[in-house]
């Protein structure tokens, strides 16, 4: 089967203000052999951004490769029969696109596409716990991909609604999407944002979950760190030993490299583009993660 991508990358991304180094990017080539295996892409100025992201997969498109980029947040929210987005209060938003338009509106031009200010609009501040003690009125409402990726790892995918505790995601949603939102734009014969669209374009864009890479090869959620521990997994996922990776990285660094390295796998066993038959239309709205 020939390779339907040039470069398969893997982005572990960061919803901080301010000087934050929490992004990292790895890639694996369409390649085979002894030197495919994933590699780190350098930052331009020592330390990746959002915006800095955008620009350099914007270059990369516009040469005409076929790139894959997964991204470590959620595309979307949960759409819930009978309100829609955001508890009923948006009945006038009724897809993924019109939803991201919603969140670039509410961020303010906040630079770095930061978007902090959503969680204080009128239309969201109501679905997000903030601060202090569970409000009696707040919900917990998932997508219905982060229920299966749940039950197929294990693990614990948190709403986007919530953003107190170590494991909160909200805001690195939020500031990829204005994230996503740019790149399509700038691009948009190139580029397609999978489930929202068919991923029948050069460019696709997808959400990935790296715990879910990382069960699948080593059978535990535990974060890579290491040469030795990334190369002992690589393997499972039909991959090649890293190049030139150090011998320690951050933890941020062993998501982006083992989900480059997942992606490509998936891809080669004709599973990455699917969606279960029941959650088509659910996914098709809130977004789906790349092999649940």
């Amino acid at each position: 089967m020939a390779e339907r991508f040039d470069s398969y990358i893997g982005i572990d991304w960061s919803g901080a203000k301010g000087r934050y180094s929490g992004i990292a990017l790895a890639e694996c080539t369409g390649e085979s052999g002894p030197n495919s295996g994933p590699r780190l892409i350098a930052p331009p100025d020592g330390r990746w951004t959002r915006s800095t992201v955008a620009d350099y997969l914007g270059q990369r498109i516009a040469t005409g490769e076929r790139l894959l980029a997964g991204f470590d947040f959620a595309f979307g929210f949960p759409w819930i029969a009978g309100e829609g987005y955001l508890a009923g209060r948006t009945q006038h938003v009724t897809d993924a696109f019109a939803l991201w338009e919603l969140i670039e509106q509410a961020s303010a031009d906040a630079p770095d596409f930061h978007a902090g200010a959503v969680v204080m609009h009128p239309a969201f501040a109501p679905s997000y716990w903030v601060s202090g003690k569970q409000r009696s009125d707040w919900r917990n409402d998932k997508r219905r991909t982060e229920t299966a990726c749940g039950e197929a790892t294990s693990t614990y995918p948190e709403t986007v609604f919530k953003l107190i505790g170590a494991k909160q995601v909200g805001k690195a949603a939020l500031a990829g999407i204005r994230t996503l939102r740019a790149i399509r734009l700038a691009a948009p014969a190139q580029v397609a944002v999978w489930p929202f669209e068919d991923a029948d374009k050069p460019t696709v864009l997808a959400e990935i979950y790296p715990t879910l890479f990382r069960r699948q090869a080593l059978g535990s959620t535990a974060k890579i760190k290491d040469r030795a521990t990334l190369d002992n997994a690589l393997p499972v996922l039909g991959s090649g030993a890293s190049q030139a990776v150090p011998e320690y990285f951050s933890d941020h660094e062993g998501d982006a490299l083992i989900s480059a390295a997942g992606l490509r796998g998936l891809g080669r066993a004709g599973k990455l583009f699917t969606v279960p038959d029941a959650a088509e239309a659910q996914a098709r709205r809130e977004g789906w993660i790349v092999g649940v």
